[in-house]
């Protein structure tokens, strides 16, 4: 494994959150969640908001036009796809799509970050609809959120992205020791900050700060959707390895042999969700 020079000694944690540009949450995102809150929301004002954005409506249109949903015919207005997605797809879909526009960073390529985010979201969504136990909106939220630090980083740390490729190849240490060691922080770190600015739930946010810590796999007193989120993150990015035809990471032979334990999965079981985790991959998303 290659070696790079620590990146040298690293102010506190609460100086480098300080100096971090933590994209706050967009006004859309939060009129639209007041008005879920509400004991009867109104749809029609949930679809104006949605379609005063353009880029939202096409995203919602886009998406309940898509072969997944499988209509007989394709619907060309907002107010039915609000209808017909439900609220809590609706606002997972524009967290997505918000979410994107708001780490869209100057000088950075992040085409490979969105698609790997985009095929997790998918891939988690999948998972928990088949194997319970996770809210699927909840599963797809986590997977656009887990590695949104990692934008955020690149971003406060010119040499970020060799610690990233460090951090990738570490085999006998956690993916954040790499991390702390050279900058004295960790995406996920980063990441369940912006989770929780956004307003994102505790069990999210503890999922995204704890995602590649996979001790938790044996601590009796962290709440079991945390666990599974955690678990089918693994199985979700080994699909997406496989899809591009890579070789399994460094992540899933370290919390793999855990993951499959706690989603209850056998080696039958878990090359059936790769396997149909790629085809919606080819189906949905390329």
């Amino acid at each position: 494994m290659s070696s790079v020079a620590p990146a040298g000694p690293s102010p506190g944690v609460d100086a480098i959150l300080k100096s971090l540009v933590i994209p706050s949450c967009p006004e859309v995102l939060t009129d639209l969640h007041a008005e879920m809150r509400k004991e009867d929301p109104d749809p029609q004002r949930i679809a104006r908001l949605v379609g005063a954005d353009v880029a939202l409506s096409v995203a919602v249109l886009r998406t309940i036009n898509s072969p997944f949903y499988g209509l007989s015919r394709p619907v060309d207005s907002i107010a039915q796809a609000v209808a017909m997605l439900g609220l809590r797809q609706l606002a997972s879909l524009v967290s997505a799509v918000l979410l994107r526009q708001a780490a869209a960073f100057k000088g950075l390529n992040l085409v490979r970050f969105w698609d790997v985010s985009n095929k997790r979201s998918f891939a988690m969504m999948k998972l928990a609809r088949g194997l319970k136990g996770v809210d699927p909106d909840m599963a797809q939220s986590f997977g656009l959120f887990c590695d949104i630090g990692i934008p955020l980083l690149m971003q406060r740390f010119p040499d970020y992205g060799p610690t990233l490729k460090l951090a990738n190849e570490a085999e006998d240490r956690p993916f954040t020791d790499v991390e702390f060691e050279r900058h004295g922080i960790s995406h996920t770190q980063v990441g369940s900050l912006m989770a929780r600015s956004w307003g994102l739930n505790d069990t999210l946010c503890l999922a995204i700060r704890r995602h590649h810590d996979y001790a938790l796999f044996q601590e009796p007193g962290v709440p079991d959707p945390v666990v599974r989120l955690v678990a089918m993150c693994l199985v979700a990015d080994l699909a997406i390895q496989r899809f591009a035809r890579l070789n399994a990471g460094s992540e899933w032979h370290k919390g793999g042999d855990s993951a499959v334990g706690a989603l209850m999965l056998s080696d039958l079981d878990l090359e059936d969700w790769i396997e149909t985790l790629g085809e919606g991959f080819s189906r949905e998303l390329d």
